[in-house]
Formats: structure tokens, C-alpha cells, sequence
């Protein structure tokens, strides 16, 4: 080991010039994670020992209900955008968490724990929406019979105890950021996340994976031109605060994973100095890192240039060096908020984008800059393919075609049409996008396929097809893409599987197939998986169950089957998981409150909410992102209701938002694009959604031809 290395990583103490108050290290994530304690320093600092404010920004807030805790202490109520201070310092560390969300909305923060001496903190940003998504990821090389707990933003956390996929509980609001970390590693292991930080956040984020071994390296560097005095806070992976007070060797106190990666970025610059890290990031480690080094100096450059191609609604978040997230809704003139230190360098690289949405940066990196830099180019372009995929039952297959949103050019998948089996009615995506379900009514089982994410090729999951129960009429994937469902229209009963997370295969739950109604035709379950309901056709009721989180077992919750004002044909949940809007075919929408605890309902309005109109067949239901207007597909048009996302009460709207004679209605992850399947006239509509009031806007080239009455549609856009 070379000299620098067995200073660097030998047990810390003062000579590493990490600030040291009283006799303590200060280091946010001592031991086995980087969250601080939920009551340290709660209510102020210790009288005599050097403290630091806490503000930040909130943006998106619609109205009251939003406090925030510093440290545990007592909540700050905010109520509109703009800037907020916590009126009481504090010590050391500091963890910014909301204590009480804002009715319809979710509020996220970021930046959101960190770590400082005496110099301020204004960092925290808290974004709200009614629009959010979910952050989650896989662990790998967790040892037998060891566990980890996870973090993400300094709360909600969640006890991982074998390989695999994991989902965070609370969804992120869109816009917002994440920031993953190990709150609690396993015994004899290090646990290290990748990916861990996010910024601009507008899909649900699935790669933030944890890799686990038994053996770890070191990681740090060290830190010139820091002013006597001053103090800077490093972040490795977004979290492990360390407060580097003096020029000289640095280490993170917590060690990461063989094999893993690590991220340095800066979480506190010093007061009245700009640092800026070098060779900050790596992967694959195999050996200790000790040259993440660290410039600091007064004088300090800024970072811009020009973007050019984005579009209208669309949105783009840029990085320097890693980190000091940008996020661009026009073109034009842009410029990072935080410059370089003189003599240093930067990259500049895209993060987070609308859908469709990828940017070539030029002249976007150098080293040694001596003056501002003016020239970054950020060049957009838009690809607005979609692909789309229809049931054509009468022939037992798939039709698989790529849409142009732009102008309505249509050509085959490769290898479509794909068979399936006989007499396929229902298709579902699982929601990572790598698996493809056919629920075949005239054979009582499900096709399943791997979904190819770069043509939207399907090929058949070996062990395919998998038996169901009697004619099922559709199928359902947790949204945590664990288990899988079909509604067995003349079994009377649903089918439950697991979904193998590799190969995408089916296996039967213990205790499957689970009692249902008469003719059960339609499945819908809440955002956080806990929840199922189907639609009992002919019983004219609603079946409602809780999910076993471990073994996907199903229960049927008290008062269960619900009463409805005639046959259901379709169902949907709203994105807060606080609703459920069964559609009765009889030009009737019911809207039931669903109880967080117990999974059981209470309709808002028996009898349901209905139309003057002679639109019958109402067969389907959605919502935009936001979960603020609902759209129905029915025999004349698209019936749209204005939803109360307090209440979950609807507010029918004149008219149709868009003629037609509809079977089925899906949107997006997003919930900006809306596609009608026209069972009728045999085309697939495309719909833009106006993010504003949720009206219907066309796309230049729908409609589009699809060769078979579709059923129902799965939309994958690219």
C-alpha cells in the first residue's frame, strides 16, 4: 500500500483534518448508514457548539396542508412557492423530512440530509405534485439470511431481505429528486447503491441498484486551497456527509462495496469559496481509491451555453461534473447555479428527459478553466415512437406496430403478428417494460413474452403458456411487479402467480385461484400493491382484496363484494391510490373511497355518477398523470369528469372531450398521452393531454389503423 493510502484509510482521526466538534468525528453516517438520527439535534444547537441555518426553496405547491421537520424538531408550515428558513440552527447534521403532505399533492424533498460546522445550509429543494412515480431498483449479492435497510431522501425505509427487486413505499413527486442510501448494512457485508441520486424526475426510476460483498474498499483523496477557517461537506454516493475542515488527505468513513461504484460531489460549499472535484467518479472497484481530490479557491467560473430542440411541454436536466442539477423547460441561454474553482474542470452531461427526448452536448468538458465558460451546446431531438399492441382474438395472436406521435406513420413490429392463444382478449405490460402478458379466454391460460426494448420484438417466455382458470378475461401485474392476476370469467375466481423477475415466468400462489363473483372480468390494484379489485359483471358488484406483501396471497376484505348500479365492464384506481372508479356499462361511473388500512370501500355516491346522454356502454376508465380528470370510453365518445383529488369526487364535464366509439381507454406512465382503441372503426387514437385542464388534443397523425378490433391496447412509447 502506498503511503498516501495507509494514511488515508487507516482509522480516522484529527490528522485527516475531518472536523472534529468536541471529541466527536463529524461525519453524517458513522457506523452503517448516512441518515441522521431522526432526533439529533431536534429543536436547536447545543449552546457553545458552532451551528449552521437550513432553508430552501418549494415550488409546485397548490395550497396549505405542507410542513416540513428539521431533525425531528417541530413542523414548519408552508403554503405557497417560494423560499423557507427553519427559525433554529442546529449542529452538525441536519435532515429535512415532510412531516404532513398537502391534500391531492405529494411534496418531495432533496438535498434533503447533509452535514456542516458553521456554514449555512440553502440547498433543500422540496418539489410538489399531483403527479408522482416510483423510485426502487435490484439488490445483488445480499448473503443468505442478511437484511439491509434503504433510505431514500433521508426517510422511508425499507427492510430488503433477499436479492431481487425493490420499490420504495412513497413515490416521488414529479420534478422531484431521489437520493438512495444504506441506512443499515447487513452483518460481515458492505452494501453500495449506484445510481443513487436523481434529479428531474418524470418516469418511474427502476435501475438504483445495491450491491452487496464481503469485501470493501476506501474511498477519498484530498483537499487544496481550502481557506483557514472554512469548512467544505463531501458526499460519496450522494450521501456519507463528511466535513473536511483544513487542506490535506480526506476519507469517507463508510466504505464501498468490491466491485461497486462510488460518486464524489460537494454538499456544502464553504462560505465565500467555490470547490470542485476531480475524478469523481468510478466504477468496478477493485483496490482502495485515494485520488478524488478536491480544489477550492475564491475565485471561482461559471458554466453555460445554449439548448436548442426541445419542444413544446418538454423538459431536459443537465449536470456538471456529476452533480448541481439543471433542469431546462425552453430554449435558449442556461447556466448552472454553481460555478467552478478556478484551475479546475467540468462536464457537462444530460440527465432526466421528456420521453422521447435525447440531447448531444458539445464543447462540453474541460480542465484548468481560468475564465467562464459560454459555449456549452445542448442540441435536442424528439423521438415520438410508440409501440403499440392489439389483440386480435378472432386469429389467436398479437399485432405489434411502431407509431409515429408526430405524424401518424405506422409500420409492423418485427416478427408480428405473435402468437398467442385461443381466443386472446386481454393484454398487460409488466412495469418494468421487459414483460408481456396475453390473458386467452378460449384457452384458459396466459402467454407470456420478453419484450425487446429497443424494437418491441416479442418472443415467448420459456414454459409458456401458463394455466389460468376458466376463461379469463384479463390479466393484472402488481405495480411492484411481483405477482400477477387474471380474472377467470366462468370459474368465478382469480388466479394469482408469481412473476419470476428474470425470466418473467409464472408460478401459482399458494392458495390460488382465489373466490370471485359472477363472471369476474376486469382487475385493478392500487399503486402500492396492496390492494386488488375486480369487477364481478354479472354479480353487478366489486370484489375487494388484500394483497400478502410476502406471498401475494389474496384475502377478500370485509363488506366485500360492493354493491354497483349495474354490470361493470371496467375499472380503474387513481394514481393516489385513495380511489377506485368501477365503469358500469348501464352510462354509469362509481367512485369509492378506499380505506389505506383495511383495503375496504365506501362509494361516494351509490347509484353512481351517470349521463342525460344515450351513450351506453361504458367499458373503460382512466385518468391524466395528475389524477385530476378522469376519461371514459363509451359508444359515442370519451366522457371526461373533473375529479375532486381531496374527495375523489367526479364533476361530469358537457359533452365528449373526443367522438368515437370506444372499448378501451390507457395512458402512458406519464399520464400526458392518452390512446382510445376504436373497437368499431378499427383505429388506435393517439391524445395529447393538456397538463393545465386535461383536455384532448390529437396527435397530427391519429388516427391510425390497427387490422383488428382492439380489445384493449398496450402502449410502450419510445
Amino acid at each position: 500500500m502506498r503511503a498516501l493510502d495507509a494514511i488515508l484509510f487507516r482509522p480516522l482521526h484529527r490528522s485527516l483534518s475531518v472536523l472534529a466538534l468536541g471529541s466527536s468525528v463529524l461525519l453524517a453516517a458513522c457506523g452503517s448508514g448516512n441518515t441522521p438520527s431522526p432526533t439529533a439535534n431536534a429543536g436547536g444547537g447545543t449552546p457553545g457548539t458552532p451551528s449552521f441555518s437550513v432553508a430552501g426553496r418549494v415550488s409546485g405547491l397548490s395550497g396549505a396542508g405542507l410542513t416540513l421537520s428539521l431533525n425531528g424538531g417541530a413542523p414548519l408550515a408552508l403554503s405557497a412557492d417560494g423560499g423557507f428558513a427553519f427559525p433554529t440552527e442546529v449542529n452538525a447534521r441536519y435532515a429535512v423530512t415532510v412531516a404532513s403532505q398537502p391534500a391531492g399533492q405529494t411534496c418531495t424533498v432533496s438535498n434533503a440530509t447533509g452535514a456542516s460546522r458553521d456554514t449555512d445550509v440553502a440547498q433543500v429543494r422540496v418539489n410538489c405534485s399531483a403527479t408522482t412515480f416510483t423510485v426502487g431498483g435490484s439488490v445483488s449479492g445480499l448473503a443468505g439470511g442478511q437484511s439491509l435497510v434503504l433510505r431514500n431522501n433521508g426517510a422511508d425505509p425499507i427492510t430488503v431481505s433477499a436479492n431481487g427487486a425493490y420499490t420504495f413505499a412513497v413515490r416521488v413527486a414529479r420534478n422531484g429528486g431521489y437520493a438512495v442510501s444504506v441506512d443499515t448494512q447487513p452483518a460481515g457485508q458492505t452494501c453500495t447503491v449506484s445510481n443513487a441520486t436523481g434529479d428531474g424526475v418524470l418516469a418511474n426510476v427502476g435501475n438504483v441498484n445495491v450491491l452487496c460483498a464481503a469485501s470493501s474498499h476506501g474511498v477519498g483523496g484530498s483537499v487544496a486551497g481550502l481557506a483557514a477557517g472554512a469548512t467544505v461537506t463531501l458526499l460519496n454516493n450522494g450521501g456519507d456527509a463528511t466535513v473536511v475542515s483544513a487542506d490535506g488527505p480526506y476519507a469517507f468513513a463508510t466504505r464501498v462495496a468490491d466491485q461497486s461504484a462510488y460518486a464524489v460531489t460537494v454538499g456544502t460549499q464553504p462560505a465565500g469559496q467555490t470547490c470542485t472535484v476531480a475524478n469523481a467518479q468510478g466504477s468496478g472497484l477493485a483496490a482502495d481509491v485515494g485520488n478524488v481530490n478536491v480544489q477550492c479557491s475564491a475565485t471561482a467560473h461559471t458554466i453555460g451555453g445554449t439548448l436548442s430542440g426541445l419542444l413544446a411541454n418538454q423538459q431536459v436536466t443537465l449536470y456538471n461534473n456529476g452533480a448541481d442539477p439543471l433542469t431546462l423547460t425552453a430554449n435558449g441561454a442556461f447556466q448552472f447555479s454553481t460555478p467552478i474553482a478556478t484551475q479546475t474542470a467540468y462536464a457537462v452531461t444530460q440527465g432526466a428527459a421528456s420521453r422521447g427526448v435525447g440531447c448531444t452536448v458539445g464543447n462540453g468538458s474541460g480542465s484548468n478553466a481560468t475564465a467562464d465558460v459560454g459555449n456549452v451546446s445542448v442540441a435536442c431531438t424528439t423521438t415520438a415512437l410508440s409501440f403499440v399492441y392489439v389483440t386480435d382474438y378472432n386469429n389467436d395472436r398479437i399485432l405489434g406496430y411502431s407509431m409515429d406521435r408526430l405524424t401518424g406513420a405506422r409500420t409492423a413490429l418485427p416478427g408480428s403478428p405473435y402468437a398467442a392463444g385461443d381466443n386472446n382478449r386481454w393484454l398487460t405490460l409488466h412495469p418494468n417494460q421487459a414483460f408481456f402478458y396475453s390473458a386467452n379466454l378460449g384457452s384458459s391460460d396466459v402467454s407470456a413474452y420478453t419484450v425487446n426494448a429497443s424494437t418491441g420484438a416479442l418472443t415467448p417466455v420459456a414454459g409458456s403458456p401458463f394455466a389460468a382458470g376458466s376463461q379469463p378475461t384479463s390479466i393484472q401485474v402488481t405495480p411492484d411487479g411481483r405477482f400477477a392476476y387474471t380474472a377467470n370469467s366462468q370459474s368465478g375466481n382469480v388466479s394469482g402467480f408469481r412473476v419470476d423477475l428474470t425470466t418473467g415466468a409464472l408460478t401459482p400462489l399458494p392458495g390460488s385461484p382465489y373466490a370471485a363473483g359472477n363472471i369476474p372480468t376486469k382487475i385493478a390494484i392500487t399503486p402500492n400493491s396492496r390492494f386488488l379489485y375486480v369487477t364481478n359483471q354479472n354479480g353487478q358488484n366489486l370484489s375487494a382484496y388484500r394483497i400478502d406483501a410476502t406471498t401475494g396471497a389474496l384475502t377478500e376484505v370485509a363488506g366485500s363484494p360492493y354493491p354497483l348500479a349495474g354490470q361493470p365492464y371496467g375499472i380503474g384506481v387513481h394514481p393516489s391510490g385513495n380511489f377506485v372508479y368501477p365503469v358500469v356499462y348501464q352510462a354509469k361511473l362509481h367512485a369509492l373511497r378506499i380505506d389505506p388500512t383495511t383495503g375496504e370501500l365506501t362509494d361516494l355516491q351509490p347509484g353512481g355518477y351517470g349521463s342525460s346522454g344515450s351513450d351506453w356502454e361504458w367499458l373503460s376508465f382512466t385518468t391524466n398523470g395528475a389524477g385530476t380528470v378522469g376519461y371514459v370510453a363509451t359508444n359515442q365518445g370519451i366522457r371526461a369528469f373533473d375529479i375532486n383529488t381531496t374527495t375523489g369526487a367526479l364533476t361530469a364535464r358537457t359533452g365528449f372531450a373526443h367522438a368515437g366509439r370506444y372499448e378501451y381507454l390507457t395512458t402512458n406512465p406519464e399520464g400526458d398521452h392518452l390512446y382510445a382503441a376504436d373497437f368499431h372503426a378499427i383505429f388506435t387514437h393517439m391524445l395529447d393531454i393538456d397538463p393545465a385542464n386535461g383536455n384532448l388534443t390529437p396527435f397530427s397523425g391519429s388516427a391510425v389503423p390497427v387490422d383488428a378490433r382492439p380489445y384493449n391496447l398496450v402502449v410502450i412509447e419510445r
